[in-house]
């Protein structure tokens, strides 16, 4: 599978993945009772491995494993992702995961263009007591790695095609915990990857190909072949005609959306080839809100919020992503708020990888601009949207 295809596909993860291949789910054969050696969603300690995706020397798509050395203390010998558990200074698993890439295989996310671009759905495992998020990357140039002896006993390039729906899938036998256990293998350049990993890996090869199949493409955007990569882009003020655009841009992605763009805000338009790509809207933090736009995170004061804009949506089309169209428009954004004399810009995004994957990719990307993280309200716990706000200072 071309790397240029995996890269554009990942980009636009659906926020309600498909399931892993049913058949990688281990079966406890002596008994009627249940094994569930790994779950989603369930609690543990926090951990995660790094699913990073990246071309060969031919441009076809790769994922980047490691075979565990025999004598570490748990899942020994077996194939995983570059990982491990969480450490106090890791502000997120963004963080944990290069962290642990970097002291496992000597990763270096700048020399191979390291781009985090979302997450799968998170794993607990019950025999290590783990709860692992499995953070989605793209490289744009193989990585050179120099593995841990420690821990790593060799480094594997393995094909996507091995975990697309249509790879084929062996079954094993073994006893596990003084049980007779089935479960699906992935038979990959002579190794056995089974297990969480396997799943993980299942769950890419199905969401690769269900965003092909079932994502509409926004109504703004341009077929993918209508757009080369070198193509520029331009933003520019939006005026009242280009309100039904806008409209229509946004209940495209997203009909909330479109429900939730706030009227005092100001809005920027990316255009490329003629045609909308990406969007972003300001407003001043201190201005009049109505009952159906409250402020949001109760109890947080900012000095002289007067001096405050808040960044109050940011939409790029999905398969334009990637293209700096977003950090293009944070730019603008800020440039357009330090001219109307504000001093800072704020802005938010969910908290929680597990519940939005999209919102580890937005985090990154508004960190990468200079933001830092401020608060979180917990307000909406109930309902996984937990919310980051994050600020930065605008230039004088």
């Amino acid at each position: 599978m071309r790397f240029d295809l995996v890269r554009e596909r990942v980009a636009a993860l659906p926020r309600e993945l498909p399931a892993p291949p049913a058949i990688l789910t281990p079966v406890r054969l002596d008994s009627a009772e249940s094994f569930v050696p790994h779950e989603v969603g369930r609690r543990g300690r926090p951990a995660a491995v790094l699913v990073l995706l990246f071309p060969d020397d031919e441009g076809q798509a790769r994922v980047l494993l490691t075979a565990r050395t025999r004598d570490l203390a748990a899942h020994a010998g077996e194939i995983s992702f570059p990982g491990g558990s969480a450490e106090e200074g890791d502000a997120d698993p963004i963080a944990t995961a290069l962290r642990e890439a970097a002291e496992e295989v000597g990763l270096d996310p700048v020399a191979c263009g390291l781009r985090i671009v979302g997450a799968l759905e998170p794993f607990a495992l019950t025999v290590s007591g783990f709860r692992i998020v499995p953070v989605v990357a793209v490289a744009e140039r193989r990585p050179e790695c120099r593995p841990d002896p420690g821990e790593v006993a060799r480094v594997i390039e393995a094909p996507v095609e091995a975990f697309l729906p249509d790879a084929p899938v062996e079954l094993e036998e073994r006893a596990i915990r003084q049980r007779l256990i089935r479960y699906g293998v992935y038979p990959v350049v002579g190794e056995r990857v089974w297990g969480a990993t396997a799943r993980m890996l299942g769950q890419l090869g199905a969401a690769l190909v269900a965003e092909a199949k079932v994502q509409p493409a926004p109504a703004s955007a341009l077929p993918d072949e209508a757009v080369p990569a070198g193509e520029p882009w331009r933003i520019q003020p939006a005026d009242r005609s280009d309100r039904d655009t806008i409209m229509t841009f946004l209940g495209s992605l997203a009909p909330e959306l479109a429900r939730s763009l706030p009227p005092a805000s100001e809005t920027l338009l990316a255009e490329m080839a003629g045609h909308l790509a990406g969007l972003a809207a300001w407003a001043p933090w201190g201005r009049p809100r109505t009952d159906e736009e409250p402020r949001g995170f109760a109890g947080l004061e900012l000095d002289d919020p007067g001096r405050v804009a808040e960044m109050t949506l940011l939409a790029v089309t999905p398969s334009l992503r990637g293209r700096g169209i977003g950090h293009g428009l944070i730019e603008a954004t800020g440039e357009a708020a330090r001219s109307a004399g504000s001093e800072r810009l704020v802005a938010w995004t969910f908290a929680d990888s597990a519940v939005h994957p999209g919102s580890a990719a937005a985090r990154n990307l508004f960190r990468s601009c200079g933001f830092h993280d401020v608060a979180v309200d917990r307000r909406v716990q109930v309902l996984g949207e937990d919310r980051l706000l994050l600020l930065r200072k605008l230039a004088g």
